[in-house]
C-alpha cells in the first residue's frame, strides 16, 4: 500500500457528491422532525389488503390521524399519507432479548411504500411558540 490514493473516476466523485448532499438532506429532516418512523418492511393486510408498514419510530410517537410526508433514504420527497392507526407488538426470538416493532397502517391507498422510506412529522412553525 502506497501512501498515494488513486483519483476517484467520474461515477465514483457524482456517487460521492450524491451521498454527502443525501447525508446533508436527512441531517437537517432528522433536525426539523417531530417524529420520524423508518420503515423497515411493507406488508399487506390479509384481511383489508391495504399496506402496513412495519419499522421503528425514531423520535417522538406515531398517533392515529397524524398526517406525514414521505422520504426516500436519500432525504428526497415521495409523498404524503395519513396514519390511520398504528399499534407495538413484542416479538421474541430464539436468542435471548426481544424486540418491539411499530406496525403502522396508512389511511390511503397507495403502492410506492418500500422498505428503506422515512415518515416524518415536521415542528409546526408559530411564531416563536411551540405547537403539537
Amino acid at each position: 500500500m502506497g501512501l498515494f490514493k488513486k483519483p476517484l473516476t467520474p461515477e465514483e466523485l457524482e456517487q460521492k457528491e450524491r451521498y454527502e448532499a443525501s447525508k446533508l438532506r436527512l441531517m437537517e429532516l432528522h433536525k426539523t422532525a417531530k417524529v420520524i418512523f423508518y420503515i423497515d418492511e411493507v406488508t399487506v393486510d390479509d384481511i383489508s389488503h391495504r399496506p402496513v408498514l412495519i419499522g421503528e419510530v425514531g423520535k417522538g410517537q406515531l398517533k392515529a390521524g397524524d398526517h406525514m410526508e414521505i422520504y426516500t433514504c436519500e432525504g428526497l420527497p415521495a409523498g404524503t399519507m395519513t396514519i390511520e392507526a398504528e399499534e407495538e407488538r413484542e416479538e421474541r426470538h430464539f436468542i435471548p432479548g426481544r424486540t418491539i416493532r411499530t406496525f403502522c397502517f396508512p389511511k390511503e391507498e397507495w403502492d410506492g411504500y418500500i422498505a428503506g422510506q422515512l415518515l416524518i412529522r415536521k415542528e409546526r412553525s408559530s411564531h416563536g411558540t411551540n405547537q403539537q
